[in-house]
């Protein structure tokens, strides 16, 4: 059976591995199939493609964008989607102008805390300059690296569990687009849309089902049943949910490299592995938007 991971991250958004390097680590652990799901922008996508060609990885044109919800996180993964579609390429541009203005609010919130850190700080954490290359951008995890490295707090679970997790007094929710409005984004460039690690929406039972037969009505095409947080109660809540709608049944590590430890490029949750013909369905889906 090939090895395949969906969810997974480079530098250009919030993981401590270069496209190169996340592609070459991918062959190293003998993955077949992958999706590099950078948050909020597919500047990373050319250059994991070309190395994955290189070195005969199938490779997946991927993004991850939140949307608007409560009380958890809904986080949207959009695959075979056309990186340079100007529609995409516009709402991009307004979702990182947004995250540039959270980051001055973040620094702001932190030392009003007694927090000595500066925003400079945090941007030579995360790129050794002063400077954010063109196409790259400052998450969470860069604000804690900063964090652990002046012994502010000891870990990175720990920054953000004080400092800057959602309700933690230094978070600061950036302008986020409605679940429907990041569908129709995936949809209009051609992609598909799975819905991430639906555990972190933090519901259950009928409030669970009916968030999800919403998105369901709004396009949604899979559903991330395997996340290396998910267990196998997890699992199987969730498989049953795909079945139920006729979703395709998607899995990703959400590796983070050093920005979110232990877990490992590849890891699924115990003894899981997708099936390949999940990669067909989620091509087929594509396929059939980009015909009609």
């Amino acid at each position: 059976m090939k090895r395949i991971d969906l969810h997974m991250h480079t530098t250009h958004s919030d993981g401590s591995y270069a496209p190169l390097d996340l592609i070459r680590y991918a062959k190293q652990k003998k993955l077949d199939c992958v999706s590099v799901t950078d948050h909020d922008t597919m500047t990373s996508v050319r250059e994991c493609r070309e190395e994955a060609g290189r070195l005969g990885l199938e490779f997946i044109p991927g993004i991850e964008l939140s949307a608007k919800f409560e009380p958890g996180t809904l986080h949207l993964l959009g695959y075979f989607l056309d990186a340079d579609h100007p529609g995409l390429q516009k709402k991009l541009v307004k979702i990182q102008k947004a995250r540039r203005e959270r980051n001055p609010q973040i620094i702001d919130k932190l030392q009003k805390l007694g927090v000595d850190l500066s925003l400079e700080e945090v941007i030579q954490e995360a790129y050794e300059d002063k400077e954010i290359p063109a196409g790259r951008q400052l998450g969470r995890p860069h604000f804690a690296r900063a964090l652990v490295k002046k012994n502010i707090v000891g870990s990175l679970q720990e920054a953000f569990h004080r400092f800057l997790a959602k309700g933690s007094p230094a978070y600061v929710d950036k302008s986020r687009l409605t679940g429907a409005e990041v569908i129709s984004i995936i949809h209009e460039a051609g992609g598909v849309v799975s819905l991430a690690h639906p555990k972190q929406m933090k519901l259950e039972g009928e409030a669970l089902e009916g968030e999800i037969r919403k998105l369901v009505d709004q396009g949604l095409d899979a559903l991330e049943v395997f996340h290396s947080s998910h267990g196998p109660e997890d699992h199987a809540v969730f498989l049953r949910f795909a079945k139920r709608f006729n979703l395709v049944t998607t899995g990703g590590s959400d590796f983070h490299g050093t920005n979110k430890s232990g877990l490992d490029l590849g890891f699924l949750g115990s003894n899981i592995r997708l099936s390949y013909e999940v990669v067909e369905d989620l091509r087929k889906r594509s396929q059939k938007r980009s015909s009609s």
